[in-house]
C-alpha cells in the first residue's frame, strides 16, 4: 500500500504543478457554465446550436492537443536532460502542426459548415443559429493553436502559476464581453449567440497576447526566432512525426467518436440535445482533474525519464494515479450534491432538466473510473507508447462504443438517458486493458537519449507498424 502513497515533498510537489492547472480548468469550466446559463436564456434551440458548434470546435482542439502532445512528450525529456536546442525544436514543430491545423479547420468550417451542423439537427433555426456561431468562432481556430503551442511548453517544464494568472485575465474578458454582446447592456448591441462568439473570439486573442507576452520574459529556454520556426532537425521531426501519428489519429478518433455520440443522442429530439449540453457544462467542472494530471506525469514521469531516473519515474506514476482516483472520488460527490439544485439556474422544460439531471448523476458515479484511466493514459504517452494508447482509446471506441449506442439510437426506442448511461459504463473495460498495458512497463523508456537502446527499439518498431 506505501507505494501508492509519497511523502510531503512529493505531494507538496505534485500540488505546486497540478492545482494551478485544476484551478484554471475550474474557473475555465465555472465561466463555460456561465456562457451556458446566458445562452441558454435565449432558449433551448440556441443552447443546441451552440452545442452543436462546440462539438465541432472539441474535434479540432483535441486533433491540436494530439500532435502538439507528441512534440510535448520530447519537451519533457528533454528539459529533463538539460538538451535546449531540441527543446526549441519541439516549440517550432508545435508551432507548425499548430497552423496547419487551424487554416485547414477554418477551410472545412467555411465549406462544410452548414453540412456539418445539419448532420446533427434538421430545425433550421437551430442550424441557422450554429451558422451564426460558427462563422465568427471559427476564426478563434489561429490565436487557440498558438496559446496551445505556449501553454502546453510551459507546463511540460513545470511553469504554471502565471498560466493560471492569465487563463482569469482572459476568462474575466470572455464573461463581461458575452454580457455586453449577447444582451446588449450599457449600449452595446444585443448580438444574441453571434454576440456569445465574439467575446470567445475577442477573449483568445487577448489571452493569446499576454502568454506572448509571458514567452518573451520566461520561456527563452523553448522560444525561437520567427526566421527559424523552420530549422528542425531531420531526425527529431521524424521521431516526433512517428510519435505523432499515432496520437493525432487517436485524438481525431476519439473525438469523432464523441460527435457519433452527440448524433445518436440527438436523434431523441432538441430536449436531448439541449439536455447533453448542460450536462457536459456541469459535469465540467468536476472534471477538471485531467488537465492536472497530464502536467503532473508530464513533469514527475516525463522529466524523470529524460533523467534517466526510470524506477523513480515507474514510482511516481503510482502515486499520482492513486491521487488522482482520490480527488475524483471528492470531486464525484460534489458532482452528485450540485445535481439536486444546479438546474434550478437554467430556464428548460421539465423534459430537459430530468434528463441533464440523470446524466449528471451518471458523471457523478463514473468520474473516478475516468480518472484511474486518464491516469493510466498520460503514463504511458509519456514514455513515447502511443501506438498502444491509440488501440485502448480510440480503437475501443469505435470497435465498441460508437456501434452499440449507434445501433441502439436506430434500432430501439431507449430514451437518450439510457443511452448515456450504457456509453458512461462501457469505459469500465477501457481501464483494465490501459492497465495491462501499464504493468508491462514498455513505457519505461528514455526517449531523450539518443542511444538508448529501448528508445531505439521504440522508434524502429513505430517505423515498421506504420509501414
Amino acid at each position: 500500500m506505501s507505494k501508492f502513497i509519497g511523502n510531503r515533498k512529493f505531494y507538496r510537489r505534485l500540488l505546486l504543478l497540478s492545482m494551478p492547472i485544476i484551478i484554471q480548468q475550474l474557473i475555465t469550466s465555472s465561466v463555460q457554465l456561465v456562457d451556458n446559463l446566458m445562452v441558454g436564456s435565449l432558449g433551448e434551440l440556441a443552447i443546441g446550436s451552440v452545442s452543436v458548434v462546440n462539438q465541432l470546435y472539441f474535434v479540432v482542439i483535441i486533433v491540436t492537443f494530439g500532435a502538439m502532445g507528441a512534440a510535448g512528450i520530447y519537451t519533457a525529456q528533454f528539459f529533463g536532460s538539460n538538451q535546449k536546442d531540441k527543446l526549441k525544436q519541439t516549440f517550432r514543430f508545435k508551432l507548425l502542426i499548430g497552423f496547419g491545423i487551424a487554416a485547414f479547420a477554418i477551410f472545412l468550417f467555411t465549406v462544410f459548415g452548414e453540412t456539418f451542423i445539419s448532420m446533427f439537427t434538421d430545425n433550421p433555426v437551430t442550424i441557422q443559429g450554429g451558422l451564426d456561431y460558427l462563422n465568427i468562432a471559427k476564426w478563434v481556430m489561429i490565436p487557440l493553436v498558438l496559446t496551445t503551442a505556449i501553454s502546453t511548453s510551459f507546463r511540460e517544464i513545470g511553469i504554471t502559476k502565471p498560466l493560471l494568472r492569465i487563463s482569469i485575465v482572459a476568462i474575466l474578458f470572455n464573461v463581461v464581453l458575452n454580457y455586453l454582446l449577447i444582451f446588449g447592456n450599457f449600449g452595446f448591441p444585443e448580438l444574441g449567440i453571434k454576440g456569445a462568439a465574439y467575446g470567445t473570439l475577442i477573449s483568445r486573442v487577448i489571452e493569446f497576447c499576454l502568454l506572448l507576452i509571458l514567452l518573451i520574459n520566461r520561456g527563452k529556454i523553448f522560444n525561437t526566432k520567427i526566421f527559424d520556426i523552420f530549422k528542425i532537425d531531420g531526425i527529431l521531426l521524424k521521431v516526433i512525426i512517428i510519435t505523432a501519428i499515432p496520437l493525432v489519429i487517436n485524438e481525431f478518433l476519439f473525438s469523432f467518436g464523441q460527435t457519433m455520440f452527440l448524433e445518436s443522442y440527438a436523434t431523441r429530439g432538441d430536449n436531448a440535445l439541449a439536455a447533453i449540453n448542460i450536462t457536459n457544462a456541469i459535469s465540467q467542472l468536476v472534471f477538471i482533474t485531467f488537465g492536472g494530471i497530464g502536467t503532473a506525469v508530464a513533469v514527475l514521469v516525463g522529466n524523470t525519464l529524460g533523467e534517466n531516473k526510470l524506477k523513480e519515474a515507474k514510482a511516481n506514476s503510482l502515486k499520482i494515479i492513486a491521487f488522482a482516483v482520490f480527488f475524483a472520488l471528492i470531486l464525484g460527490t460534489i458532482l452528485f450534491i450540485l445535481s439536486f439544485f444546479v438546474l434550478n439556474l437554467y430556464d428548460i422544460t421539465e423534459e430537459t432538466e430530468a434528463i441533464a439531471k440523470f446524466n449528471i448523476r451518471v458523471n457523478a458515479l463514473i468520474i473516478p473510473i475516468i480518472s484511474l484511466y486518464i491516469a493510466l493514459y498520460f503514463t504511458l504517452r509519456s514514455g513515447g507508447d502511443t501506438r498502444s494508447t491509440m488501440i485502448i482509446d480510440s480503437g475501443y471506441i469505435w470497435v465498441v462504443q460508437v456501434p452499440v449506442v449507434f445501433l441502439l439510437a436506430r434500432l430501439t426506442d431507449l430514451g437518450v438517458i439510457y443511452l448515456y448511461l450504457i456509453v458512461q459504463l462501457l469505459e469500465i473495460p477501457k481501464v483494465f486493458l490501459a492497465y495491462s498495458r501499464y504493468k508491462k512497463d514498455h513505457w519505461v523508456k528514455n526517449l531523450a537519449n539518443e542511444n538508448d537502446k529501448n528508445a531505439l527499439k521504440l522508434i524502429e518498431s513505430q517505423v515498421d507498424n506504420i509501414k
